[in-house]
């Protein structure tokens, strides 16, 4: 019994030294200051933080963001490239890590930056354009050419920044019967009534007034779909919001802003934790600064830590299966920045690993066989 008793602990022992995953990056290929092929795709331990570079692409233009397909078969790039930006589609082996280009279709709008998809469609935010793209998913990873496109005309508070229409984020509804898109340009947060096999999938059905000149870029809802985060990059605020058929309310407004930091800066990303309890934001230029908000009963939250990313410009961030790490891309010190995450209190710690990219924009996690 002792000897078997030995044998299991043996494996539960070498199984907690293991935890490899698979982590994929976005970066930007025209960093004056390094040479990146693209999209990099990494075996990444969660306990030991070793990493090994199974694949990277080539001759890709600024993937800078990535997102998996539902079923993790296949992997959609954004394409920067000004009037020329496109939308890519691979597939992945496992095995290999290789991506498989399937196919590449132009958007009808600048330098798309975030994209969703689901069985059916893959919904694309084209931030110079100030436009949202939909294109058609076909078999094999192929893409219809653009079945809709919803452009918006206008200008907002700040001259500079706001000049036009900026399309940020996309974003489902859990309940995916909405689509909501943030316009850093104009203020707003637009919802659309989610088609999923029509002709015409987004219908808009409403619109949400931010703060002027506050700039709308990313959202995050909890799993109820009852609540939005958004984090606002020009004015520096976090913003809680009710959702209700459609209808959005403002329920409480956070600066994410130090007493440090006041003039340079630039809001980022925003995750929620897995179990909801906790609120991360990614802050840039003088910030350079990764926030940790506790989600309170309400739904409200309270500002519990603020630490610097130690590298230069965090972009967007992800939080690892185990919810025990938070890997964050700093783009202008072209790493990949480790921290780890105290799964009660929330709070994180540099572990001062990292792993090195070339402007590294976006890392998600890939589980195989999810």
């Amino acid at each position: 019994m002792k000897i078997w008793n030995s044998f299991i602990f043996s494996i539960l022992f070498m199984a907690s030294l293991s935890a490899q995953n698979t982590i994929i990056v976005g970066t930007y290929t025209n960093s004056e200051k390094c040479n990146s092929g693209g999209i990099y795709v990494f075996d990444f331990d969660e306990n030991t933080f070793k990493y090994n570079l199974k694949y990277h692409t080539d001759n890709i233009i600024n993937p800078s963001f990535v997102s998996l397909s539902p079923d993790t078969n296949y992997l959609f790039s954004v394409n920067e490239n000004g009037d020329k930006s496109t939308v890519t589609s691979f597939s992945i082996d496992e095995k290999t890590g290789l991506l498989i280009k399937k196919d590449e279709k132009k958007t009808k709008g600048e330098d798309p930056c975030f994209l969703i998809s689901d069985d059916d469609n893959v919904i694309v935010a084209n931030y110079s354009g100030g436009s949202i793209n939909v294109f058609k998913r076909l078999e094999n990873g192929k893409l219809s050419e653009v079945i809709q496109n919803i452009k918006f005309e206008g200008a907002g508070f700040n001259p500079k920044r706001q000049e036009k229409s900026h399309i940020h984020q996309v974003q489902f509804t859990p309940d995916h019967q909405f689509v909501l898109a943030t316009d850093l340009g104009l203020d707003k947060i637009y919802v659309f009534r989610y088609n999923q096999n029509g002709d015409q999938p987004l219908e808009k059905v409403g619109e949400f007034d931010a703060k002027k000149g506050s700039g709308p870029r990313h959202i995050a809802f909890d799993k109820s779909g009852k609540l939005i985060y958004l984090v606002q990059e020009l004015s520096g605020d976090l913003s809680v919001l009710s959702f209700n058929e459609g209808k959005i309310t403002l329920i409480q407004e956070e600066t994410l802003l130090s007493r440090k930091v006041r003039f340079n800066f630039r809001v980022a990303d925003i995750h929620l934790s897995n179990n909801e309890n906790f609120l991360y934001v990614t802050n840039r230029d003088d910030a350079d600064d990764i926030t940790t908000f506790e989600i309170l009963e309400d739904g409200k939250v309270k500002k519990i830590q603020q630490i610097k990313t130690t590298g230069r410009n965090p972009r967007n961030f992800t939080i690892s299966p185990n919810n025990k790490l938070v890997l964050i891309a700093n783009q202008d010190t072209n790493r990949i920045n480790i921290f780890s995450r105290d799964l009660k209190s929330g709070e994180l710690t540099p572990t001062k690993k990292s792993i090195p990219v070339c402007a590294p924009v976006n890392v998600i996690f890939y589980e195989k066989g999810k």
